[in-house]
Order: C-alpha cells, then sequence, then structure tokens
C-alpha cells in the first residue's frame, strides 16, 4: 500500500488528536462535577444520616491520591506519542526495520513504564491487594479470556462485513494490520517473530493491563465514575496503538478489559482476556505463514 500522503497524515492526527482531547475533556468534566457535587452537600443535614453502605464496587480506589492526576497525565501524555509516533512512522517498508534489538528495546521501555506505575503505587498499597491477585475464583479466567475472545472475533467480523474496517482504511490510506501482527506472517528472520510472539502473548498483557487497567482505569474511575473511568481507560489504550482503523474495536476491547477487571476485583480477568486475545492473533498468523489459513485481511 502506497506511503500516505501529507492529508491523510493530517486526518489520522486529527482522529488521534481528537480521541485524546474528548477522553481528557470526559474525564476532566466529570471530576469537576464530582467535586461540584461533593461541595454542596448539607454536612449537617447528613449528620443524622447512617454510615453509607461499604462501596460494591470491586476494583478499590481508596489509595488513589490528587497527585495522581499527575501520574495519570504523565501516563496519558506517553502513549499519546505512541500513537502519534505510529502514524509518523508510516507502514511502508516496517518489516526491514523491525530487528531483535528493537524488539528487546521495546519490552524494555514498557518494562520501565510498568515499574514506574509500581514505584507510583506500591509504597501505599501491596501489589497483591492493590491488583486483587489472590483471586479465589481464578477458574473463571478460563472462561472468560475464550469468552471474550469470540466476542471480539464477532465485532471484527461485523465491522469487516458492513465496510467499516475498509472505509477506515481508504480514509487514512493505510492498511488495518498491525506492524507486529505483519511481522509474525511475513517476517524472515526467525528470532525476531519469535521475540515478537513473545512480546505480544506474555509481555504487552502483563505490562499493559498493570498499567491500563490497574492505574489508570482506577485513578480515572476515583475521580470521576466507573462508567467514566473505563471509558477513559479504553480511550487512551486504543490512542496509544496508533492503529486508525482499528481504533474503534480496540476501544472496545478496552472496556471488555477494564469491565472484566471491574467485575471479578482481579487484574488476572483482564489478563487472562489480553493473553487470549494476543495468543489467538498469534495462532492464527503462524497458521497463515504455514499456509492453513487464508483469511482476510482486516479479520487478522
Amino acid at each position: 500500500m502506497p506511503v500516505a500522503a501529507p492529508l491523510t497524515y493530517n486526518i489520522a492526527a486529527i482522529i488521534l488528536g481528537g480521541t485524546l482531547l474528548f477522553a481528557v475533556a470526559l474525564l476532566t468534566a466529570t471530576a469537576i462535577g464530582k467535586n461540584f457535587r461533593a461541595s454542596v452537600i448539607d454536612e449537617q443535614a447528613l449528620a443524622d444520616q447512617p454510615p453509607p453502605l461499604p462501596d460494591p464496587e470491586k476494583v478499590a480506589t481508596w489509595w488513589c491520591r490528587p497527585l495522581d492526576w499527575v501520574g495519570l497525565a504523565l501516563i496519558t501524555g506517553i502513549f499519546s506519542l505512541f500513537g502519534f509516533s505510529q502514524i509518523l512512522a508510516g507502514k511502508d517498508a516496517v518489516l526491514e526495520k523491525i530487528t531483535p534489538m528493537l524488539v528487546i528495546t521495546n519490552i524494555i521501555i514498557v518494562a520501565f513504564l510498568v515499574t514506574m506505575v509500581l514505584g507510583m503505587v506500591a509504597w501505599r498499597v501491596r501489589p497483591v491487594q492493590w491488583l486483587g491477585l489472590r483471586w479465589k475464583q481464578w477458574y473463571w479466567a478460563l472462561l472468560i479470556g475464550p469468552s471474550a475472545v469470540i466476542l471480539m472475533w464477532t465485532v471484527l467480523g461485523l465491522l469487516n462485513w458492513c465496510g467499516y474496517i475498509a472505509w477506515m482504511e481508504n480514509l487514512i490510506g493505510e492498511s488495518s494490520v498491525q506492524d507486529a501482527v505483519k511481522m509474525l506472517r511475513e517476517g524472515n528472520d526467525g528470532l525476531t517473530v519469535g521475540l515478537m510472539a513473545l512480546s505480544a502473548v506474555l509481555v504487552a498483557p502483563l505490562a499493559e493491563e498493570v498499567i491500563f487497567r490497574g492505574y489508570i482505569y482506577p485513578v480515572a474511575k476515583k475521580f470521576s465514575n466507573v462508567r467514566i473511568g473505563m471509558l477513559f481507560s479504553a480511550l487512551i489504550f486504543s490512542l496509544g496503538h496508533g492503529n486508525i482503523p482499528l481504533l474503534l474495536p480496540l476501544f472496545l476491547l478496552g472496556l471488555i478489559l477494564a469491565a472484566a477487571y471491574e467485575w471479578t476485583g482481579s487484574l488476572w480477568a483482564s489478563i487472562s482476556v489480553h493473553l487470549c486475545f494476543n495468543a489467538a492473533t498469534v495462532a492464527i498468523q503462524i497458521a497463515i505463514r504455514a499456509g492453513l489459513l487464508n483469511i482476510p485481511e482486516q479479520m487478522q
């Protein structure tokens, strides 16, 4: 596919910029409204009221502090830069640029971001408690993960069938297939392909869930509410991938991941969904590479 013209770059940047502005405006407006409502409550009128019931939501936010606005802005800014850098890099001749060292460097960067998030939170609450890692109903992951994958494949199939993905590809002037997927399917260097598969199946699910669902979601939820927290974390998740044709399905995946975390109270649930989705994608690319499957590019 030809290199996107400046006009298509501008369209892509406008879409990503608009997504970022909408996410920030949505969270900020909700937080301001929440603080305003809290400020007008008549404390005297509430003095004789019984204490409120415990928070029924399973993802705790008590550890969040006003300083987390800074952390939230920092992480949002970093992943926004990742998204915009994907547009500026373009999509052509990218396979030749992906080397084992580049993949390892990306893994190190992601590991640094996870360490940064852990450093911001771990001194306030133990990670086991913060992320709900002692999940007694862990066996639910065996159902939640595959079910979410089937749901996402159904969504992608519908979007492909109705022409949405093809329309977005024509609008932007580039394929919806991500660089990692191209490398898995077409790469010639076995070490690079292996490292990419490892990154997709293990590194990405663990790291991105700690960052997006472990930190961004509860902080956004603390300053707004559950729905806005889910929307904000999903928007930043989709934006950070820098894939405009897949912006909508990535946003929906982000919602599913946040809902899995909120529903179970354990990050293992969202990790299982993310891992199953990425593992299925890697398996499909290997099957295509081996000539065992022949499916539309948009469905890969």
